[in-house]
């Protein structure tokens, strides 16, 4: 009687755990997440909040010094793709990303950041 209280036990912790994990990919990339840019004028590090609402990806990234952009792209699958808009007295300047998401990270596609330069970008779940 006590093994099978201990077996049904058991496996309603991993049901349980297994709807966890279900609602965590769900949610997909929403969140608050750090990014770090690698390029020619250094590492550059931003925080970003994504909201995803099925293949839409949104939200807003803070590059420091009060200056908070945008996100407009999409998720399929595990890709993501975005966008944000740097104002700049030349125009606007927008900047691509590309990246898999992997549980609490990203690994970004090389890429050309404006002014930045060109390099790698990543990012990890807060």
């Amino acid at each position: 009687m006590g093994r099978r209280r201990l077996t049904a036990a058991a496996a309603a912790l991993m049901v349980g755990l297994a709807g966890l994990s279900s609602a965590r990919a769900q949610g997909g990339v929403t969140g608050d997440w750090e990014m770090r840019l690698s390029t020619q004028t250094g590492v550059t590090t931003w925080q970003a909040r994504f909201e995803q609402d099925g293949g839409r990806l949104g939200g807003e990234i803070d590059l420091g010094d009060n200056e908070i952009l945008d996100v407009d792209g999409t998720v399929d699958g595990a890709m993501l793709r975005f966008v944000i808009v740097v104002p700049d007295l030349d125009g606007d300047q927008p900047i691509n990303f590309e990246g898999e998401l992997s549980g609490d990270t990203i690994q970004g596609a090389p890429g050309s950041f404006s002014w930045y330069g060109t390099g790698d970008w990543e990012a990890s779940r807060q």
